[in-house]
């Protein structure tokens, strides 16, 4: 991601930095508000240990996983930490583990639903009006890129995804397939990050692209309409 923006002929060198500095902002932002929404959903089921491990807060830096953040800028795929949970503490074992699970998939769906309604607004009422509204523009966009796949990648059923927790809490606890994922879903993960980028570069079909195009003209754009 850091060599695409900043030795893009797109941008000056001048943009391509704001841009890149915008894309951090977007990511810490993101992230942030994705953990804390665990933090706190397992917080009101009844588990302290995210608040006494310091994260049941809003400061980007207290999720903030180095390796994860590098890898962002160096890829544009990046993680936080993960939040400390007792699911022995929850008042109701699994509607917690459900709720906590998808908490972090909701939040970012709606992060990137509230900025594709202000682009909408700001789009339909002031436009491209000058360089700062350009810039304006260009978060709400990246919010929108960013959050959607969040929301699309923590939905895949692998360990340790949240879509994986959310799946096996419907299910017994020697179930076969949690016992596979446990030991080899981080493989899965890394292979299904492979293949799209080998179909990008083979076919020069970007998926991401596609999903988002998807998204934005399904769901984003039926709601604007709905809800302006």
């Amino acid at each position: 991601m850091l060599y695409y923006i900043l030795f893009n002929d797109y941008y000056t060198p001048k943009e391509a930095v704001i841009v890149f500095l915008i894309t951090i902002f977007v990511y810490l932002i993101s992230l942030s508000l994705h953990e804390f929404a665990h933090s706190y959903t397992a917080y009101k089921m009844g588990d302290s240990t995210p608040k006494i491990s310091g994260r049941l807060t809003l400061n980007p830096f207290k999720h903030l996983s180095m390796s994860g953040f590098l890898m962002f800028v160096l890829l544009g795929i990046g993680w936080a930490k993960p939040v400390p949970i007792n699911s022995l503490n929850f008042k109701n074992y699994r509607k917690g583990i459900r709720l906590v699970s998808i908490s972090g998939i909701l939040t970012n769906f709606l992060l990137g639903l509230l900025c594709a309604i202000l682009y909408f607004v700001l789009f339909s009422t002031v436009g491209y009006v000058n360089v700062a509204m350009e810039y304006v523009f260009l978060i709400l966009q990246y919010f929108m890129i960013v959050n959607s796949f969040l929301a699309l990648f923590n939905l895949i059923p692998v360990y340790p995804m949240d879509g994986f927790n959310f799946v096996t809490s419907f299910m017994r606890a020697d179930n076969k397939y949690i016992k596979f994922n446990v030991k080899n879903g981080l493989k899965i993960l890394f292979t299904i990050l492979l293949v799209i980028i080998i179909i990008e570069l083979l076919f020069s079909f970007d998926l991401l692209d596609w999903y988002l195009t998807l998204l934005y003209n399904y769901v984003y754009l039926p709601i604007c309409f709905l809800g302006v």
